[in-house]
This record gives structure tokens, C-alpha cells and sequence, in this order.
């Protein structure tokens, strides 16, 4: 392959604040000024950093290369770093502080922990003041992750066994959804945004967040229990998918709450408070006792077993969906029991 350096298709670019060398085919970045504002070279064919600007007063963008390690990284960056989609098995030559978002996601990372000696430019950065990103790649463990994290945390999509390393405090969202964890050890205690541990092998809710100010989504494992489940649930609390057939340790208190695809013959322990929708489709019920007095948004109990509505619920604000059970409902038999404000879809 041809070289392709940066001096030869840019020119001098002394004294310019932004440069977009993005996309124009780059093997080296020979050339380069020393000091930029913001500097993007994302989509060439880079497999090394080397020349790369020394000093970046905002963002640096080298995703969508070929790169397998970040040496010769600038020393100081004051925005962003994105090093997304890449071929990347270490982060060594990462700079130790972010003060904005890093992202080392859809690579072939194994391991955040470094392989030089030199801590300052060794691994993963310690300190990032805004999101992190390290989704989608070959990560089994967290070992080696930033200390210090001020927004979002993503590990979603890897190999993760385990949560140890993990920061204790999230101030935005925490996803590690789509991984391998048959337990939450070691996860965030405190989380100001979202939780997602979706799509993984949990069989119980053990070791998660003590705090979680969004939503809380344990979707699509093998749950039997919601036990060391929060008691109150400011958003979203999705259960979804597991092998519950009880909703005992479920939060009393959420916004919306979904419990479809389960195994429930029951709702006893539902939330005593729901301030949105109510989904208990496709399970094994008989009965809708145990239901939330009130459902301020929908309710939907569609592909079930019932032959009664009979139950404990009084007002629904929304619509009642109630459709595939074992007797078709009309519109007259659900309004002689509950009060709903909304339509009946049956």
C-alpha cells in the first residue's frame, strides 16, 4: 500500500484551530502541527499514531482506523478521545486524563489494564470527566478501568464474568448488558442515572446498585427471584424474559413496570404504586388479584391464561389490553370491573 501521509494531502496546516483530515485515505500522520483545537482523523487507514498533534485544546477523533494501539497519542487533551472501531488489543498511549468522553468501543480490547511500564501513558485513562465507552469488545473483566468517571459507563456487548473494578459512583448511566455475569458483585453502588444488566445470566439481583435514580432494566436473563430488588424505582423497572413465577422483592414504588414473558401465575407483590404502564403479558395467569389498585398509565395483561378479570385493581387511566387469553373479553365485561379511562383493546 502506497504511504499517504498527512503533509502530503493537507499541506501546512500551521495555525489552524480545527483540522478535518478525516476520510481522505491517510497512512501516516507525518506532518501534523504540533498544536491543534480540534483534530479529526477518523476514517482513514492509520494503524499508528505516530505525528499525531502534541497538544489538543478540544477533541481528538481517530476512530474507524486501523489502529492496534494508541502510541503516540497527543499528551494533553482538553476535550473528547475517540479511538471507536479500530483494531485495538491495548490502550497503552492513552493519556492519563480525559476532561471529556472516551471511547474505545468496537475493538478487540481484552483487558483495560496496561502493558508498559510507564503508568502515565499505561492502559486505560484513570480519570475521564465525561462518558466511557469500552462496549463492544472482548472484555472479561473491568480490572484496569477508570477510577474516576463523571458521566455515563458502558461495557455493554463483552465477555464480562465480572463487575469488580467497576467505579463505585456512577453520576450518569451504567450499562454492562450482554455480557456473561452470573452475578453483580462488584457493581456501582450508586448510579444517578440508568441501570441496565440486560441479557445476561443473573439468577438473582444480589450485588446491584444500592442507588439507581433512572431506570432499572434486568431483562432477558435467567431471574427466579426479585429479591435485593429496590424498593423504589424512579423510572422504568423491566423484568422481562427471566423465569420469574413469583413477583415477591419487586420495588413498591416505580413508574412504569414490566413483567412480561415470565412464568407468573400470580400478581401478589406487585408495586403497590405504579405511576405509568403495567405489563404483565404473556405468562400463566389465572387470575389479575395482586394487581395495583391504580395503574395511572396502561394496563396490559394480553396473552395469559384468564377466564375472569377478577381482581384487585379498581382505576386504570390508560387503555386495558387484554387480548390471546382463555376467554376473549369485550369491551363491557372489563368496564363492569375496573374503570378505565381509556380504551379497551381486546
Amino acid at each position: 500500500m502506497a504511504q499517504r501521509t498527512f503533509a502530503d494531502v493537507m499541506g501546512r496546516c500551521d495555525n489552524k484551530d480545527d483540522i478535518d483530515c478525516s476520510n481522505k485515505g491517510l497512512t501516516s500522520l507525518f506532518g501534523c502541527p504540533e498544536k491543534v483545537k480540534h483534530f479529526n482523523c477518523s476514517g482513514n487507514q492509520l494503524t499508528s499514531l505516530e505525528g499525531a498533534p502534541k497538544k489538543v485544546k478540544g477533541d481528538f477523533n481517530c476512530s474507524g482506523n486501523l489502529l492496534q494501539s494508541l502510541q503516540g497519542s497527543p499528551e494533553e487533551i482538553h476535550g473528547d478521545f475517540d479511538c471507536s472501531n479500530n483494531q485495538l488489543t491495548t490502550l497503552d498511549g492513552s493519556p492519563a486524563f480525559v476532561m471529556g468522553d472516551f471511547s474505545c468501543a468496537g475493538n478487540q480490547l481484552t483487558s483495560l489494564k496496561g502493558e508498559l511500564n510507564d503508568s502515565t501513558f499505561s492502559g486505560c485513562p484513570e480519570v475521564i470527566e465525561g462518558d466511557f465507552n469500552c462496549s463492544r469488545n472482548k472484555l472479561t473483566s473491568l480490572c484496569g478501568a477508570p477510577h474516576i468517571v463523571g458521566g455515563d459507563f458502558d461495557c455493554s456487548d463483552n465477555q464480562l464474568t465480572s463487575l469488580c473494578g467497576a467505579p463505585k459512583k456512577i453520576p450518569g448511566d451504567f450499562d454492562c448488558s450482554g455480557n456473561q455475569l452470573a452475578s453483580l458483585d462488584g457493581s456501582p453502588s450508586f448510579v444517578m442515572g440508568d441501570f441496565s444488566c440486560a441479557g445476561n445470566q443473573l439468577t438473582s439481583l444480589k450485588g446491584a446498585a444500592r442507588e439507581v435514580f433512572g431506570n432499572f432494566d434486568c431483562s432477558r436473563n435467567q431471574l427466579t427471584t426479585l429479591l435485593w430488588a429496590l424498593k423504589k424505582i424512579n423510572g422504568i423497572f423491566n423484568c422481562s424474559g427471566n423465569k420469574l413465577s413469583s413477583l415477591k422483592g419487586s420495588p413498591e414504588e416505580v413508574d412504569d413496570f414490566i413483567c412480561s414473558c415470565n412464568h407468573l401465575i400470580s400478581l401478589k407483590w406487585s408495586p403497590d404504586k405504579v405511576k405509568g404502564n403495567f405489563d404483565c403479558s404473556s405468562n400463566k395467569l389465572i387470575s389479575l388479584d395482586g394487581a395495583p389498585k391504580r395503574v395511572k398509565g396502561n394496563f396490559n395483561c394480553s396473552g395469559n391464561q384468564l377466564s375472569s378479570l377478577e381482581g384487585s385493581m379498581k382505576k386504570v387511566c390508560g387503555d386495558f389490553i387484554g387480548q390471546k387469553n382463555a376467554k376473549r373479553f369485550d369491551d363491557e365485561d372489563v368496564r363492569a370491573m375496573y374503570n378505565v379511562k381509556g380504551n379497551c383493546i381486546l
